[in-house]
């Protein structure tokens, strides 16, 4: 078969098990950085038996999947997506509390999980408040704070595998690292469900903590215009010879530079944001630019935490995807 007869029978099968999709969607639509072609096929499984079934009916049919959340750290290509992307939401965000741990599918949105430790008296997620994700994307990329990451609190995760398998990993099979893990490297693995393990606290106290991370990030970090977050990773050996990306790129002279619609933001360098109609290949020319910057004058190359999501099915970081060159890239405005 070809594609296009791959993605009629894999919609036909969708279809006939009833599961909600849609053909030619935008992944703009989709995405914290309002930027991405069309998909071939949105599937929106609204069960963990119905995200299962779909993705065998892909592997089955030999289209492409993609496994999302709300798209909070993902660029498409402007070309889209030749494939099937499935987007685990609403329909898969239950949350249940017994003792100190609390469960909850990868839809969840890792503020409601947060709110419910609150609520509970458990202390231990206070570092996600105000991360624009779900709970499946934050441990994908074991996202948190400067500090603190995701993966401390794991007890274990369920995935499914390649051949449709769920496996239970425990915290260490889940190779947690700063901003990464086993689910990066795998992408045949999708994250279905966690069981977080957490420490008794004061509702007030806990919530103190979260109003406080939620304070900083609404005073440093650019809300209005859609973003991807922090751009650039960390890393303490980039730290201790320079500082914090942000602070990096803003001594370079990045505040405000822009690449079609794309544009470093003027209160916080470590964000390239959509001002209007940016394309994939804006940001990476923009990622590009910076990278050689910084290498010039630092000698590092900055890695990203934002991933590029290619026309066929990879992703891949998005630094890999911006490539490096020894001059700036034509189409970045001083």
């Amino acid at each position: 078969m070809n594609e296009a007869e791959s993605i009629e029978v894999l919609c036909r099968e969708l279809a006939a098990a009833g599961v909600p999709c849609r053909r030619g969607e935008p992944m703009s639509g989709h995405t914290t950085w309002r930027i991405g072609g069309p998909a071939d096929v949105l599937v929106e499984p609204e069960s963990r038996a119905q995200l299962l079934s779909g993705l065998e009916a892909a592997r089955r049919a030999g289209v492409p999947a993609a496994v999302i959340g709300r798209g909070s750290n993902l660029l498409f290509a402007d070309e889209g997506f030749r494939g099937a992307v499935f987007q685990v939401g609403r329909k898969m965000d239950a949350i249940a509390v017994d003792g100190r741990r609390i469960a909850a599918e990868a839809g969840a949105l890792a503020c409601r999980v947060a709110l419910a430790a609150c609520r509970h008296g458990l202390a231990g997620l206070e570092h996600t408040a105000g991360i624009p994700g779900t709970i499946g994307g934050l441990l994908a990329m074991n996202g948190g704070s400067q500090q603190r990451c995701v993966g401390e609190s794991v007890e274990w995760v369920e995935a499914c595998g390649d051949g449709g398998e769920i496996r239970r990993l425990d915290r260490a099979a889940c190779g947690f690292a700063y901003r990464d893990s086993l689910f990066l490297h795998e992408p045949g693995l999708t994250i279905v469900c966690v069981s977080l393990a957490l420490a008794d606290g004061t509702r007030a106290d806990i919530r103190r903590t979260m109003l406080g991370y939620l304070k900083e990030r609404r005073r440093k970090f650019p809300r209005k215009a859609p973003s991807c977050g922090s751009v650039f990773k960390s890393s303490p050996e980039l730290y201790a010879r320079a500082g914090p990306p942000g602070r990096i790129i803003e001594s370079l002279g990045f505040k405000g530079r822009r690449a079609g619609g794309a544009v470093v933001s003027p209160q916080h360098a470590n964000f390239i944001v959509n001002t209007g109609g940016a394309r994939a290949a804006d940001v990476l020319a923009l990622i590009r630019a910076i990278r050689e910057a910084v290498h010039a004058r630092h000698g590092l190359w900055m890695e990203t935490e934002a991933r590029y999501v290619r026309p066929h099915g990879v992703m891949v970081p998005a630094h890999e995807a911006a490539g490096a060159e020894r001059r700036a890239p034509s189409g970045v405005e001083a």
